[in-house]
């Protein structure tokens, strides 16, 4: 038996040392008050043991609460922020849709309204240039429309196709 770090024969040579100090009378009363005041001390170390478990459970419980609560929080933003995205995303969609649409028939109306005065200039202008290389021996063409003239005297038609 090792009592704080003392044998049993160092135990027995300091209560032989206590008895002879103290003497037989004193000795029983020095042991009755050093046993109450380890009695003491145990059950103060006890307390303060129960107290700091008690708090350490409080504040336990409060972090998990405090976590939980952020947690909730967290995924509730998380959610409302895919729901907006998705909204926003759905609407942008839509929108780029409408304009898309709108950007084809504008490009629709402008190559219908490109082709047709074209059609309608080929159509007024082949019977004159028709006219023109019947002509017998050449005509005199301004500059800068010599390219045209040629067309018109070697292919019959300004126009190609």
């Amino acid at each position: 038996m090792n009592f704080l770090n003392i044998g049993p024969g160092e135990m027995i040579f300091i209560l032989a040392l206590a008895l002879l100090i103290f003497g037989p009378k004193r000795l029983p009363e020095l042991a009755r008050d050093l046993g109450k005041a380890v009695r003491s001390f145990q059950q103060a170390s006890q307390q303060i043991t129960s107290e700091l478990t008690k708090e350490m459970s409080e504040a336990s419980k409060t972090l998990d609460q405090a976590s939980d609560s952020v947690s909730g929080a967290l995924s509730e933003v998380a959610n409302t922020t895919a729901a907006e995205l998705s909204q926003a995303a759905a609407a942008a969609s839509g929108e780029l849709h409408k304009a898309t649409g709108a950007i084809n028939t504008e490009l629709q109306q402008a190559a219908a309204a490109a082709s047709a005065p074209q059609s309608l200039t080929q159509a007024a202008v082949e019977p004159a240039v028709a006219g023109i290389a019947a002509l017998p021996g050449r005509v005199a063409v301004p500059p800068g429309q010599q390219g045209c003239a040629a067309a018109i005297h070697d292919a019959g038609s300004c126009f190609p196709g």
